[in-house]
């Protein structure tokens, strides 16, 4: 069974029958792949055609049942509608400057700038060349930033969350115009080929909001969103920093198909509180992949397997993006002892 049809029969039962393996991805990793050939993402930007074969050819030294095109790029639309941005030289792009000084801002803000930029056009580019060399032995995703954290980056964090008390009906208006947005930004990607959406929600983590505030700012706007990619045929993935165990629950309603979790969630209360209605992936640290050595990494990864490796419905990945700089036999390792305990269980 292919790869793509090993993971689709966790993330989407009805897909196939489950092939007694389980399947080991990576979660984005777009900046750490093209670092492996002496690559940033601007280099990639500039030149997209670059992507496809670099990603397929780092994926054979992994062996991700998922690979990621446009990964790392969160960060683009903010550049979009006037934000100033820093590439880094080994890691993702960091915002140095806000698109809107205020919420005043989006009444001249207008979604279809999107499609006029390079930068963008360059991304799809890059989904729809790695689709048609990989996509039929793998499954191809994309990532973005969900409404509310993509929100904080384009107004600041510290004004979305402040607003969340002093402006409610401002901040409203401003999910609205960036849940419009993130659809706008993610539906070429499908039609690309780009079958898993993965939504990452950092600024809605535990360790930020409180859950009162996660349902009324970032629970229905997900909702929202998600709904829309699904009616265009894409599966969805969540994932959400620090500790949500007291969201993980709701994970089933909003619509998503596999919730991505990072080490401070424990998989077994997780895993009953989805109670198999949405697949569930996780969490090796990712700290202990960059700083770890292969057998302090084997005896972790080891442990999360012996912890829900026979579940029927769990997806061993990282708990959040691969750092840049994680030496490739780290990764490997993880991956090897993935593969070497499906092989046992199946």
């Amino acid at each position: 069974m292919s790869s793509r049809k090993t993971i689709l029969s966790v993330i989407q039962p009805t897909e196939a029958q489950p092939s007694g393996r389980l399947p080991v991805a990576l979660l984005s990793g777009g900046t750490w792949s093209f670092l492996q050939k002496g690559l940033d993402l601007k280099d990639v930007l500039e030149k997209p055609e670059l992507a496809a074969p670099v990603l397929e050819e780092v994926n054979q030294t992994v062996q991700s049942d998922i690979i990621w095109p446009g990964s790392g790029y969160h960060n683009l639309p903010v550049h979009v509608f006037g934000g100033k941005l820093k590439f880094r030289e080994h890691g993702n792009i960091d915002i140095i400057q806000s698109a809107f000084a205020s919420l005043a801002d989006l009444d001249k803000a207008e979604v279809s700038l999107l499609d006029k930029h390079p930068w963008i056009v360059s991304v799809r580019q890059m989904i729809q060349e790695v689709n048609q060399r990989s996509g039929a032995e793998y499954l191809i995703g994309t990532s973005s930033w969900g409404p509310f954290t993509l929100a904080g980056q384009f107004y600041g964090v510290e004004n979305l969350l402040g607003g969340l008390y002093k402006d409610k009906a401002g901040i409203r208006a401003l999910l609205d115009f960036i849940t419009e947005l993130c659809y706008q930004y993610l539906a070429p990607a499908i039609v690309r080929g780009a079958k898993l959406i993965s939504i990452a929600e950092p600024t809605a983590s535990g360790d930020l909001i409180s859950r009162r505030h996660f349902d009324e700012f970032v629970a229905p706007y997900l909702q929202k969103l998600i709904a829309r990619l699904k009616q265009d045929g894409a599966l969805i993935a969540l994932h959400i920093c620090g500790n949500i165990q007291d969201r993980v629950g709701l994970a089933p309603d909003l619509g998503v198909d596999l919730l991505s979790v990072d080490f401070k969630v424990d998989l077994s209360k997780a895993a009953h509180e989805l109670a198999g209605r949405t697949a569930l992936a996780g969490n090796l640290n990712p700290v202990l992949l960059r700083e770890g050595t292969p057998d302090s990494i084997a005896r972790e990864t080891t442990r999360i397997l012996q912890e829900a490796g026979n579940w029927p419905r769990f997806v061993l990945m990282p708990g959040c993006d691969v750092p840049a700089r994680v030496p490739l036999e780290n990764l490997q390792t993880f991956f090897a002892i993935g593969r070497q305990w499906q092989k046992s269980a199946a």
